[in-house]
């Protein structure tokens, strides 16, 4: 397997960071969906504005959103097409002792990253640690 080059994270990474952590906190609804609102995700367009989205659940589980497209649809409607960095942040279910935690990108989100910006710096747990990596690192064999 080809291991990606990654990147520590800068301050404006822990800013996108704690903006995706607030989505989740807002969104975030135990009682709802089995609390399957838990990820909130924030985009950081190339002028420095950030954008934020939520998973969206559904019964019809293919119609389900993850929070990273929500995040980018949020950001293109508002005139944004290039993209710096994004980040997820998963919320811990009432039951878990854990904390939020960063999550990678799913299979189709890392393509739709990509497809907006290839050097999209994508906020990834590496090494135990919190990385960023580039879109296209993600998907090393895609050749379109």
């Amino acid at each position: 397997m080809i291991s990606p080059t990654t990147a520590e994270l800068s301050d404006d990474d822990r800013r996108l960071i704690e903006r995706a952590e607030a989505a989740t906190k807002t969104a975030f609804d135990p009682d709802r969906w089995d609390g399957a609102h838990m990820v909130g995700a924030a985009v950081r367009a190339a002028d420095g504005r950030t954008f934020t989205g939520v998973s969206m659940p559904s019964n019809v589980g293919r119609t389900s959103m993850c929070a990273e497209p929500v995040a980018l649809g949020s950001a293109i409607g508002a005139g944004v097409c290039d993209f710096e960095a994004i980040a997820a942040v998963r919320h811990p279910l009432p039951q878990e002792s854990r904390d939020f935690e960063v999550v990678p990108p799913c299979g189709a989100c890392r393509e739709l990253i990509a497809d907006y910006g290839r050097d999209v710096a994508v906020v990834v747990p590496h090494d135990e640690e919190l990385r960023t990596v580039t879109a296209i690192d993600l998907l090393p064999t895609r050749n379109w």
